[in-house]
């Protein structure tokens, strides 16, 4: 599973980003500041109807060129939302082209991504356990994503 959606993830943040930009789906911001540098990004999140299938937000990349630095993540902060109160066996991923790592909540600051390239993207992937229908289905609200780099 993890190796289908890190080539998946590669994919999207590799080809779709613009195009995505383009029409509106996605949106980025580059903070920089006299110590740090940061991203944000977001997009509208992805609906699930079916039990045990995932589905991938839209990737969320930096919006323009970074600014002169190493361009290496430091820390990485995320937020996802959804219309409804979610299942409690919601599974919630954040990937980027190297790693997928498994949530412990809707918000919060991860270091896993650290010494990563802070110029690539993230998808938000999310699950949940079983088969059949969800019913009334989970749509997605908000994905975000800070990415601070030095």
């Amino acid at each position: 599973m993890r190796a289908w959606l890190s080539m998946t993830v590669a994919a999207l943040c590799g080809f779709l980003p613009a195009i995505l930009a383009a029409q509106g789906l996605t949106k980025a911001t580059l903070e920089i500041g006299p110590s740090r540098h940061a991203w944000t990004g977001s997009a509208v999140g992805p609906m699930i109807a079916n039990r045990g299938q995932r589905a991938l937000s839209a990737p969320i990349v930096p919006g323009g060129v970074l600014p002169q630095s190493a361009g290496v993540i430091t820390a990485v902060r995320w937020r996802y939302s959804f219309t409804r109160v979610p299942p409690p066996d919601l599974q919630a991923y954040l990937c980027n082209a190297d790693r997928c790592v498994m949530l412990p909540g809707a918000e919060g600051k991860t270091n896993a991504f650290v010494g990563d390239d802070a110029s690539k993207g993230f998808v938000f992937a999310f699950r949940v356990p079983g088969s059949g229908g969800l019913a009334p289905s989970l749509q997605g609200r908000s994905n975000e994503v800070t990415v601070s780099f030095r």
